[in-house]
C-alpha cells in the first residue's frame, strides 16, 4: 500500500473514532439494503456509542491500574 493509505511509522491515535465510523457504515448500508428500518439504525448506533464507551472507559482503568505497578520514578 502506499503512504498515502497506510504509513506504519504514524500509528492512529483515533482507533475509537475509526471504529464508530466502521459501524456507522456498517448500519448505513444495512438501512441502504433494507435490513434495518431507519428507526432500528438510531437504535443501534445509539447502543453501539454506548458499548464503545464502556469499552474506552474498561481500558482508561486497567491501563491506570497497569501504569500504577509498572511506572518508574524520574
Amino acid at each position: 500500500m502506499t503512504k498515502a493509505v497506510f504509513d506504519k511509522s504514524v500509528p492512529t491515535k483515533n482507533l475509537v473514532t475509526t471504529i464508530a465510523g466502521v459501524i456507522t457504515l456498517v448500519i448505513t448500508l444495512l438501512v441502504g439494503f433494507g435490513v434495518l428500518t431507519p428507526e432500528q439504525s438510531v437504535d443501534v448506533q445509539t447502543n453501539a456509542t454506548i458499548i464503545i464507551n464502556a469499552v474506552v472507559a474498561v481500558w482508561g482503568a486497567v491501563s491506570g491500574l497497569i501504569l500504577i505497578f509498572k511506572a518508574k520514578d524520574a
